[in-house]
């Protein structure tokens, strides 16, 4: 079994945010926004390295976040208005060209704040243990993101479509899925409302 696995991980941040107000990734949360947030938190895991997703306001958010001047590998889908999965299959495309050894891709999104280094890493040593699964977040009856795949279905990846993301290749029971428990860490922020809730939590939390 190897210790060292090569996983890159995919934050999807191209949608166009249309139920708040203002640009989602851009939104202010810790000293920054949910996108450098969610790259700090990443570059602090056992993954090789990190690419980011964009497509609605990509030059915008680009420029905001200085992305290029931090080094950061930027993959830009011109069709991101085709949904979550056409720009998770654009994105492994573009990585497998890159990077073509890779064992494992981690897929995260820029908008579940609450996640920490810590739980992502939990995936990626479930992953070392077995590199032929599906190593997912557990929802209850369903699993989802973040979620890494193995190799054997970075073909599939490529072939996602529509705005379910990677439902599709989760839902299937055919797929060997290993759920994890990511507790309270799993908060999507969609509505302005569910982003005062978490601002809110979060500042109760601070004066407990």
């Amino acid at each position: 079994m190897k210790t060292e696995l090569d996983i890159a991980v995919l934050i999807m941040a191209a949608g166009a945010s249309r139920r708040m107000d203002g640009i989602k990734q851009l939104m202010p949360w810790k000293n920054s926004n949910f996108l450098l947030e969610t790259i700090k938190t990443v570059q602090n895991t056992k993954a090789k390295s990190l690419y980011v997703v964009l497509g609605s306001n990509a030059e915008y958010i680009d420029n905001q976040c200085s992305l290029k001047e931090k080094n950061i590998n930027v993959i830009i889908n011109s069709n991101w208005e085709n949904g979550l999965g056409d720009s998770i299959a654009h994105g492994v495309k573009v990585l497998l060209i890159q990077r073509p050894t890779l064992d494992g891709i981690l897929v995260c999104l820029s908008d579940q704040p609450l996640l920490s280094f810590e739980y992502l890493n939990s995936l990626v040593v479930e992953f070392v243990k077995h590199p032929s699964k599906i190593i997912a977040t557990n929802y209850g009856k369903k699993v989802g993101v973040p979620a890494l795949f193995p190799k054997l279905l970075f073909e599939e990846l490529c072939t996602l479509k529509g705005d379910f993301g990677a439902k599709e290749i989760l839902n299937n029971k055919s797929n060997a899925i290993i759920p994890l428990d990511g507790a309270d860490q799993i908060v999507d922020v969609d509505t302005n409302l569910e982003y005062q809730n978490l601002i809110n939590r979060t500042n109760n939390a601070l004066n407990t």
